[in-house]
């Protein structure tokens, strides 16, 4: 099996802490659970991780070779702030608007960016949705790049919970422009967008 050299380092730069004979195969939460007690960093919450090579929050289940990290790569271990009643603030599924109980505070770096759908059902029903991305800075730039590039499954998540809560196939060219105008409005500063379908 392959093996690589990670560097994970606080988010403030105080500490960081490189692991030898990584296997590429291994889940990113193993790693930074014991990077985090070898830091003194509390084990709860779970710090975000985010590839500094790549400007990428990276999942926490996933291994070190579907996130793509390499090795010589720096991991920034970035704090998460506890919110009661706010278990799925992640990127990757839409959420119904009524359910949502609060709004999570998030690290510094981040800034999140939702997209409000409004869905008309066969029987004339009314559905919102929220999908909420989390943005650095680089991508509150480039917003366009979030869903392209190295960040190609970004895109594919979102057209996976857009044909999920769709009654009817949504065609490549609407998503294209639904992805379009939230990207202009997020160049622009807007924090919420809102679309129907």
């Amino acid at each position: 099996m392959t093996e690589i050299v990670v560097t994970f380092q606080i988010e403030d730069g105080s500490a960081e802490k490189t692991l030898k004979d990584i296997l590429l195969d291994s889940q990113l939460n193993e790693s930074r659970q014991a990077v985090q007690m070898l830091l003194g960093l509390p084990e709860n919450p779970p710090c975000r991780l985010f590839l500094e090579r790549t400007n990428e929050i990276l999942r926490d289940n996933l291994t070190f070779r579907e996130a793509g990290v390499r090795s010589g790569d720096k991991i920034i271990l970035i704090p998460s702030v506890q919110s009661a009643g706010n278990s799925n603030s992640h990127s990757g599924a839409f959420s119904k608007v009524q359910l949502e109980t609060a709004t999570s505070a998030k690290a510094i770096s981040l800034v999140t960016y939702k997209l409000q759908l409004t869905v008309l059902s066969d029987n004339q029903q009314t559905e919102i949705y929220d999908y909420p991305i989390e943005l650095t800075e680089f991508y509150e730039d480039n917003p366009q790049r979030f869903f392209s590039d190295s960040n190609a499954r970004e895109r594919q998540s979102f057209i996976n919970a857009l044909q999920e809560i769709a009654s009817r196939e949504v065609k490549a060219f609407e998503i294209d422009k639904i992805l379009r105008d939230w990207c202009d409005d997020i160049s622009l500063g807007y924090r919420n967008t809102a679309v129907k379908i």
